[in-house]
């Protein structure tokens, strides 16, 4: 059974967890969430690959992971090439915001990307697409966290950051912590908004290094999750929660 770690900073991994444990549900899963560092967004990019690469380093000491997700939008657009250089025989899947399926439907100026300022500066899809539009608000994944039992209570802050833009076509959330408000998003932009994100392609890419041939999709499922946090041991409880909702 493959070792699998998912790092993120929060709960944006428990929403990459459910989809791999849905599409791929062959693995000893560990979720790290590494909340002490909460927000990554706003993290220079020297920082982030120096948090990151400790953080491995630890985690592999207790679990010998074969594959690691970089369930963060942020980390993948910063660090996934500088991990892969250093755990070189480490299998490494990022996140990235789905634009690409977006633009494949929409026109570049109807395509909202939410996410944070590190992720719009550094993914290169976005930066080609001058006429997306772009908006970071870095502290909303820290306030997803902290409200995972009433996101209802976003409402206004999301109504007051983000009411007043020009109402989109399809939006891109380009933070995987934004997965868990998309009622609330259809609230303040409309009911007919279209949401793109990437946890079934990360999903998906994980599914082709598990799976060695054909045969084994037949397998019987068979897998194992764990989660663990860096920083408040209290979050704990509330990510445990939020896996088993709707599960």
């Amino acid at each position: 059974m493959k070792k699998v770690l998912l790092i993120d900073s929060g709960s944006g991994g428990v929403n990459i967890l459910k989809e791999c444990v849905k599409v791929c549900p062959y693995c000893d899963f560990l979720l790290f969430c590494d909340d002490k560092n909460l927000p990554y967004g706003n993290k220079s990019v020297e920082l982030l690959q120096q948090i990151t690469i400790e953080n491995l380093k630890n985690i592999q000491k207790f679990f010998p992971f074969d594959i690691v997700i970089l369930a963060c939008n942020t980390l993948s657009c910063t660090c996934l090439e500088r991990v892969r250089a250093e755990f070189e025989n480490i299998i490494f899947i990022g996140t990235v915001p789905a634009v690409k399926p977006a633009l494949e439907k929409w026109q570049p100026n109807e395509v909202l990307v939410l996410a944070t300022e590190n992720t719009i500066k550094n993914n290169i899809l976005i930066n080609k697409n001058k006429e997306v539009v772009c908006k970071s608000v870095n502290e909303l994944a820290g306030l997803i966290d902290q409200n995972l039992d009433n996101l209802e209570g976003l409402k206004p802050f999301l109504q007051k950051n983000l009411g007043e833009m020009s109402k989109p076509k399809a939006i891109v959330l380009g933070c995987t912590h934004y997965l868990a408000i998309k009622p609330q998003l259809r609230q303040v932009f409309g009911g007919d908004v279209e949401f793109f994100d990437g946890a079934n392609g990360v999903a998906r890419r994980l599914s082709h290094f598990v799976f060695d041939d054909e045969d084994a999709k037949a397998t019987t499922p068979n897998f194992q999750v764990q989660i663990v946090a860096s920083g408040n041991e209290n979050m704990l409880p509330v990510f445990w929660w939020w896996y088993e909702k709707d599960t």
